[in-house]
């Protein structure tokens, strides 16, 4: 290819889970650019996932609302594009919107996937069904001569996060022993493991291992279920740092774990990321598609159900069959195993 961009600009998704896909896409667009200046835009509740990324020079926040209220945003993001002299951009999902802005910012090189009828000068068709999201992604890297990539994403933070997320173990717990994680949330509630089931993980796990201590993790919004989990499990040993983390404190505190727990979420893939060994609960999703992609060791789990699966259903007619199908006796097992070790 006798590409040889000077400024890139990488529009993000808007996901945890999906910009961690990303960044293997990230590092193969330095690797193919190594002198390259390269910035991302993200949302920007997102903008912290980036801050320490080695293969980016800078983020910009950038909401994807296309309400009128939001046109003055955008419109100066145009200016800043254009100010800045970006000679090609990547957008990670069709958007019309994204390249138009693009477009009249005079970035002559627009690479993304089909669809929309976007403005783009290379278009990438998106590989088909029961392809990695990761892979997915890296698809756009084909554009440019990229060959082959590692598919494995891997998470970075600084000594100040770290810093940060020792401190506050330290205040929920005082002890440095044997940390696993229980992570009970998710963005829609098809994906969620039962609350009954991780408590009883929880106290088999304390009962069995005299040594560990359970951190139950979550989001503002999953506090009352960690409390809830936490009180029934009744230990000194188990505590909640629910809705007390920035994410960058969330993957410290997955770092130092010798297991987490967690169904299909983005603090799932941040744990994976982050190099923990993880047992994954999947159920209407598809771990093909969408299973942990860290370097550290991965294991799945999947509901059993007489019915379709994946099937991507929020709504289920059957109650969650699938999840609840993924026993405590199941995940100990497995959890055992890697405790073990």
């Amino acid at each position: 290819m006798a590409d040889d961009f000077e400024r890139i600009l990488i529009f993000e998704l808007n996901w945890l889970g999906d910009i961690l896909f990303s960044f293997p896409l990230l590092r193969a667009i330095r690797g193919r650019f190594p002198k390259a200046y390269i910035a991302c835009a993200v949302v920007p509740r997102y903008r912290e996932l980036l801050a320490n990324n080695p293969w980016v020079d800078s983020v910009h926040a950038l909401s994807d609302n296309n309400s009128i209220s939001t046109l003055k945003e955008k419109l100066g993001f145009a200016g800043m594009m254009k100010k800045e002299g970006f000679d090609a951009c990547f957008l990670l999902k069709p958007s019309r919107t994204r390249a138009v802005m693009a477009s009249i910012a005079g970035i002559r090189e627009r690479i993304g996937f089909s669809g929309k009828n976007c403005p783009l000068t290379r278009v990438v068709d998106l590989p088909k069904d029961h392809v990695h999201r990761a892979d997915q992604l890296l698809a756009l890297a084909g554009a440019v001569g990229v060959e082959s990539a590692d598919g494995t994403y891997e998470y970075f933070l600084s000594n100040e996060d770290k810093e940060k997320g020792r401190a506050l173990l330290g205040s929920l717990s005082g002890r440095a022993g044997t940390r696993v994680a229980l992570n009970p949330g998710g963005n829609w509630g098809a994906k969620r493991w039962p609350k009954e089931n991780f408590i009883e993980l929880g106290r088999k796990l304390l009962a069995v291992f005299g040594e560990i201590e359970i951190v139950v993790t979550g989001a503002s919004g999953d506090v009352s279920l960690a409390r809830e989990i936490v009180s029934s499990i009744g230990s000194p040993r188990c505590y909640s740092a629910a809705g007390l983390t920035g994410l960058n404190q969330l993957a410290y505190i997955f770092s130092v774990c010798s297991l987490v727990v967690s169904a299909d979420s983005g603090p799932m893939h941040l744990a994976s990321a982050n190099g923990a060994p993880t047992i994954a609960l999947f159920g209407p999703t598809s771990p093909e598609m969408t299973g942990p992609r860290g370097n550290g060791r991965n294991v799945v789990l999947r509901g059993s159900v007489d019915c379709r699966i994946p099937c991507y259903e929020e709504n289920c007619a059957k109650g969650y069959e699938c999840m609840r199908s993924i026993t405590a006796g199941e995940v100990f097992r497995a959890a055992e195993k890697i405790l073990s070790e």
